[in-house]
């Protein structure tokens, strides 16, 4: 919780977090979006950041991280605050690295990985004139968390995280008694 404590305190790098990982730490942990008590999950947790687009991290009471999409994507994606963390700076909009094959051969996952991010970073300056290599250097210096050059090792933890039993899910029961279940993992929607 000292990562998240230090952001809480500091509105200079929560604003640069946000602006390299479109991510919000809230004022306190949260319960869960519940969908007005039709969507339960199978472990417990407290909700302690969100996007944008309504989507939420969770803090499950294994340590662990857990995510809970707008869209209907939700798993575990680090085993720990800091794997968290590191994860966000090093591959910031995360969720266009879940296409699932990649991660079948290491080299496969480092070209992509590479192609991934460099569209990331021509983006990031072709829309805003932002500067992401240098704005991901300064939050992770300012938060202690590694910059790699190479983001292939922590893409491979953050898949067997996504991966590992128990999986994160959700079951969602509509108003006329309906059951969806989701299956765990941020690769499937």
């Amino acid at each position: 919780m000292d990562l998240i404590s230090k952001l809480r305190g500091d509105s200079d790098l929560s604003d640069l977090l946000s602006d390299v990982c479109d991510m919000e730490i809230f004022p306190e942990l949260r319960v869960p979006q519940d969908e007005s008590g039709h969507l339960v999950y199978n472990i417990p947790g407290k909700t302690f950041a969100g996007e944008k687009s309504g989507s939420e991290f969770i803090l499950l009471e294994d340590g662990s991280i857990g995510y809970w999409g707008s869209e209907g994507r939700c798993g575990r994606i680090a085993d720990n605050l800091q794997e968290f963390f590191e994860f966000m700076v090093n591959c910031p909009g995360w969720t266009d690295y879940l296409w699932e094959d990649a991660y079948e051969d290491a080299e496969e996952l480092c070209a992509f990985a590479e192609e991934i991010y460099e569209e990331h970073v021509d983006n990031a300056q072709d829309l805003c004139d932002f500067d992401l290599p240098a704005a991901q250097q300064e939050l992770a210096q300012r938060l202690g968390v590694e910059k790699k050059a190479d983001a292939a090792d922590i893409l491979m933890r953050f898949y067997q995280s996504a991966k590992r039993e128990p999986r994160f899910k959700y079951t969602y029961t509509e108003k006329d008694g309906t059951i969806h279940s989701g299956t765990g993992s941020v690769f499937d929607v």
